[in-house]
């Protein structure tokens, strides 16, 4: 088997982005570095298995294909109602961000390694670049506050572009023409860049929409390939119009078309997820096998050097001018300015340039390359040892309780839902239409769909929550769902409706998922929707005294009739979710769901075990 050949090549990168994507899923870490590693190790400079250099002209396409999709991409998964809430920090962040790493990063390299001031600048452009392919793992282990995590996501998809663009244009002046060049030429490269880019997306994200829903194509997977093929048009009609402006076009269009009410809206981000990061996998390991080792080794002092001068200097000093005057707190403000990992748009455009350099017969575009996978290797590693550790200390995680995902229970689910609302955030997915339309109408979040793909989970953003609440009409879907909120999106508490006569027959698998029996009680899914539905439930507290026999007493010991169904337990400011293994106190206070027979003859609610036993 010939190695050098290009499908050869291509396919030895696809199979060894893939495994070293499976060993990072294993080791719960980002992915990047287990792709850089594996790039390093397999390419001419290592075992001398990959040479990208036999793909030719094929990686240069390949590149910005890539690079278009995974822009895209961000821009359709941009959160625009966040960003509007937290516009003032993200902007200023996405201008101070490339313009403070540009001149300090290149003043930096050019003194330590004497660049000329035409590649120290570019250096920093390019090393301003940030990207959601490493933030988003990172954020999603260390779980920080909903505004902090909003505003590092949104700062890493919009930076992508504007980091990209000040690189193109820098890149102008690194070439030999570029002298040529005055001041005045680069405000009016990158104004009509922008102006470009901003106008093309707009017109081409109006463009997808009319073609997407306008019935001209039939089916979803037609619609996937022509929303691929809009977005790859829009990349080169706009570079036809002003060079390299395309990868702001697509990151427009992505933009306006996330806005819109799309059919398969879902679908279209979950297949361009799936797109983008195949080819993040493909793109990191090829470009990181071109790397010269002993090139970059050898430059590792000065290499770390810089790069804790960008982290420990560069960025507090960006986070500081971002913050100031801003909604964040002051240690959210001190988290971002230790958070700021370089992913695979700097490793793809900095390769790129490296080609472009080399063609023109540029010195030292090999030690540019190195110097910025050097910088992207080493950011890597420091965020990612430092996140954890840091938001615990700053005390900026998100609380476990700050949202709870109702999964299925129809019109019960609500009733459990506006309950749980008083003090925690509240999500919905449930198959029902009229239920999901209900929750939105009181103002929060809700999906339509199946809990048991994995889009619509990743829709209501599952990875988020600190607890499911599933509570479909079958325990074994239950039991589905609940191991794949575990298995995929680590939600740290699981509580599943059991129905009646499934208690003994599920208890070790229940026992092996960590998960816990909700309502502390077998429940009849058909009789509480109805019920629900028809309206005939009523909400009514219970307190927890001395005198009554509950204190000490764990729920699931505790006798529960028929047609009382608990729905938390309030506790100071708290609402806790009721399950077997949750013990009262005196001063708690039950809230409860009831038949109105109950409340109009008067009949017991929850009662102690009989002999009073506190287990």
């Amino acid at each position: 088997m010939q190695l050098h050949d290009p499908t050869t090549v291509f396919v030895l990168a696809v199979l060894s982005a893939v495994a070293a994507q499976l060993l990072a899923e294993r080791l719960r870490t980002p992915a990047i570095l287990p792709w850089l590693l594996t790039g390093m190790a397999l390419g001419p400079f290592g075992l001398d298995l990959l040479h990208a250099d036999r793909l030719g002209d094929g990686l240069h396409t390949l590149i910005e294909l890539g690079l278009a999709v995974i822009l895209f991409e961000g821009g359709l998964n941009l959160n625009l109602k966040s960003l509007k809430a937290h516009g003032f920090t993200v902007g200023r962040l996405v201008l101070f961000g490339p313009l403070c790493t540009t001149l300090i990063g290149g003043a930096a390299v050019r003194a330590v390694f004497g660049l000329d001031w035409p590649l120290a600048l570019l250096f920093g452009a390019l090393v301003s670049v940030g990207g959601p392919t490493v933030v988003t793992p990172i954020l999603r282990q260390v779980r920080v506050a909903r505004p902090l995590n909003h505003v590092l996501l949104s700062e890493a998809m919009l930076i992508d572009a504007v980091g990209a663009i000040l690189a193109i244009v820098l890149l102008q002046f690194a070439l030999p023409h570029g002298a040529d060049y005055g001041w005045h030429r680069f405000v009016v490269i990158v104004g009509g860049k922008l102006v470009v880019g901003l106008a093309a997306g707009s017109l081409a994200g109006w463009l997808m929409t009319r073609l997407l829903c306008g019935g001209v194509a039939a089916n979803a997977e037609l619609r996937m390939s022509l929303a691929l093929a809009l977005v790859w048009a829009t990349l080169v009609l706009t570079d036809a119009l002003d060079d390299q402006a395309g990868l702001l076009a697509v990151l427009v269009a992505g933009g306006w078309l996330q806005r819109q009410d799309l059919p398969d809206i879902q679908r279209l981000r979950h297949f361009k997820g799936s797109l983008a990061m195949l080819l993040i996998a493909v793109l990191f390991v090829l470009l990181s096998s071109t790397i010269d080792l002993a090139l970059l080794f050898g430059h590792l002092g000065g290499g770390i050097t810089i790069f804790l001068l960008l982290a420990l200097l560069v960025r507090p000093l960006v986070a500081w001018l971002a913050g100031v005057g801003g909604e964040l707190t002051r240690h959210q403000i001190a988290f971002i300015a230790l958070m700021a990992p370089r992913g695979v748009v700097a490793a793809a455009v900095a390769s790129l340039f490296a080609m472009v350099l080399r063609n023109h017969g540029v010195a030292q575009a090999e030690l540019l390359q190195a110097l910025v996978f050097c910088v992207i290797l080493l950011s890597v590693l420091f965020y990612g040892l430092i996140a954890a550790p840091l938001a615990r200390r700053l005390g900026v995680c998100g609380s476990d309780e700050r949202s709870v995902l109702i999964i299925g229970g129809g019109q019960m689910g609500l009733e459990l839902g506006r309950t749980l609302a008083e003090a925690r955030e509240v999500r919905y997915l449930d198959l029902n239409s009229r239920v999901v339309e209900a929750a939105r109408r009181s103002g929060q979040t809700a999906v339509a769909g199946n809990a048991l793909d994995p889009l619509y989970m990743e829709v209501v953003h599952a990875e988020e929550v600190g607890a499911a609440l599933v509570m479909t009409g079958s325990t074994d879907h239950n039991l589905l769902i609940a191991a794949l909120a575990r298995e995929q999106f680590h939600i740290p508490e699981l509580y599943i409706g059991i129905q009646e006569g499934d208690e003994k027959k599920h208890v070790e698998t229940i026992r092996r998922l960590g998960a816990r029996r909700l309502f502390a009680k077998p429940w009849t899914f058909t009789y509480w929707q109805d019920q629900a539905t028809r309206r005939r439930l009523i909400h009514q507290s219970q307190a927890v005294d001395e005198a009554g026999g509950l204190d000490g007493v764990a729920l699931g010991e505790a006798r529960i009739p028929h047609g009382v169904q608990p729905l938390a337990v309030r506790r100071g400011g708290e609402l806790l979710i009721p399950w077997d293994g949750l013990r009262l106190a005196a001063g708690d206070e039950l809230l409860l769901l009831l038949r109105p027979e109950r409340v109009a003859e008067g009949q017991a609610r929850i009662l102690p075990p009989t002999g009073g036993s506190k287990g």
